[in-house]
Formats: structure tokens, C-alpha cells, sequence
């Protein structure tokens, strides 16, 4: 497998893409976006002066497999819906392991319904 690298502007190196040849055909694997510190909303608003906000409710978190249960779809239209905007964010949780907020996941299933169009008329 080849990878090809570029430069940021910190001197890091990030895959741009990698490609994977395979007995039937070579096939471009776009490699995941490195996780960049950048200031972005944070998913949780956490206040100081709040007391009651630094302890939210409980959050849970869904694997992969959780999710494709939970909705329905495989993994590859998850990522595919999550790359471009349409399905939420997956957290990294350690180097190897990446979850979703199941009440991110709930509120995108909840949408999906709202805008849905009845089967059935009556």
C-alpha cells in the first residue's frame, strides 16, 4: 500500500490518500481527516458560573454496531452520510475506537421520521 502525505502548516504530515491494491482492481481509499484541534461549538455547553452544567445528564455513547442496529444502516452509508453533513459526528474516543452521542443519533432518527411521507394515504 502507497500513501501520499502532505505538509501542514505545524509540520505534521497528513494522509491525503492511500492506495490498495487488490487482486480484481486497484482501488483509492481516501484516508480519515486528522482530528485537528480547531475552535468549532462544542456538542455540550458546559458554564462556569452554572454549577448544575458541569455534571449534564448522562451521556451514552454508541459503537458501530449499536448505531447500525439502532437505524438500520450498514456502515458504510453511515460514514457516507456522516461525511457529507447528513448524519452526526462520530467522537474518537482512543486512538482505535470511535462512538456517536446516542441522543445525536436519536434526534437524526427523530427527523428522518418528521420528514418522512406516509406510506399510506387514508
Amino acid at each position: 500500500m502507497s500513501a501520499n502525505f502532505q505538509q501542514t502548516q505545524d509540520g505534521r504530515e497528513a494522509g491525503v490518500s492511500a492506495t490498495c491494491r487488490s487482486s480484481r482492481s486497484q482501488r483509492a481509499i481516501e484516508a480519515d481527516a486528522p482530528f485537528v484541534d480547531t475552535p468549532k461549538q462544542p456538542r455540550i455547553e458546559v458554564s462556569e458560573s452554572d454549577p448544575a452544567s458541569r455534571h449534564p445528564a448522562t451521556i451514552r455513547m454508541l459503537r458501530l454496531a449499536q448505531v447500525r442496529a439502532v437505524t438500520g444502516l450498514g456502515k458504510t452509508k453511515i460514514y457516507e452520510l456522516q461525511a457529507g453533513g447528513a448524519f452526526p459526528m462520530r467522537v474518537k474516543l482512543t486512538a482505535h475506537s470511535v462512538a456517536w452521542v446516542e441522543s445525536e443519533v436519536q434526534m437524526w432518527l427523530a427527523a428522518r421520521i418528521n420528514a418522512s411521507e406516509p406510506l399510506i394515504e387514508t
